[in-house]
């Protein structure tokens, strides 16, 4: 196939799977079709991921903003000093990790992530009262706060992703919290670990390639795979959700055992 023809199979693919799924910013499939379609080596692709993801939490955000600026004085301190904070040493730990791995060691890793993200898609699905729990427990409130924005930063700089797809079930499933406050303080951790990334990977690197090479390829991907997410979330029906979820994830695991 031609870059131009993959280039836009990667966009529908990933814009209609993240539509059927509601995902706007972790879109994980993206890493592995750019190793399998594009032939991209796991440390090329994660690259041009990072540019996804700082673009798709970035236009989250930016949609949020009314809800961003109407959050309590406290919470939005916390937005600009401890949260940056965290995702920052996160992000260094995973990045570090990034350039000292074998790609073989990546890839497995790449691997193992499609195999639980794809079991999570299978096995875990949210009844209507879990999507709007009121009094979350403290003790599990706590944890996600301190420990969520360095595990996001950690795995964004190693992988690219923030480990989304199961951090919000725990902190419903387990910590009984807001699916909405959870979704946004991910994509907020998400855009500042995925910027903390970009800019520690083009340090180690040592050169322009992560400003030119793969932002061309990252920003233009985000730019047609929101073309189709927008396109696809016309049509797509509420009720077509759980069984697509569960087709997807079973082809996540099967996509896996290629990569472990």
């Amino acid at each position: 196939m031609t870059p131009i023809f993959t280039f836009f199979i990667i966009a529908i693919v990933v814009g209609f799977v993240t539509a059927g799924l509601k995902i706007q910013f972790d879109r994980f499939f993206a890493i592995i079709l750019l190793m399998f379609l594009m032939g991209l080596s796991a440390f090329s692709a994660v690259n041009v991921f990072l540019w996804i993801m700082l673009f798709s939490s970035g236009y989250v955000l930016w949609d949020n903003r009314i809800k961003i600026k109407s959050m309590p004085a406290a919470n939005k301190k916390k937005i600009v000093t401890i949260v940056p904070l965290l995702a920052f040493t996160g992000a260094l730990i995973g990045s570090i990790a990034f350039f000292v791995i074998d790609v073989k060691v990546l890839t497995i890793t790449i691997g193992v992530l499609a195999l639980l993200y794809g079991l999570r898609l299978v096995l875990v699905h949210f009844k209507p009262n879990e999507l709007d729990y009121k009094t979350p427990k403290q003790i599990y409130q706590k944890i996600c706060g301190l420990a969520g924005p360095v595990v996001s930063g950690f795995f964004v700089g190693l992988v690219g992703t923030s480990l989304k797809p199961l951090k919000i079930p725990f902190a419903i499933k387990i910590g009984r919290m807001n699916l909405n406050q959870v979704y946004l303080g991910n994509t907020i951790t998400a855009f500042y670990a995925s910027l903390f990334a970009i800019i520690l990977h083009s340090l180690f690197l040592g050169q322009n390639v992560m400003t030119y090479g793969y932002a061309l390829l990252g920003v233009g991907l985000w730019l047609a795979i929101h073309g189709v997410y927008k396109l696809t979330s016309l049509f797509f029906k509420n009720t077509w959700r759980k069984p697509f979820q569960i087709i997807v994830g079973a082809i996540l695991i099967i996509v896996s055992l290629r990569l472990i």
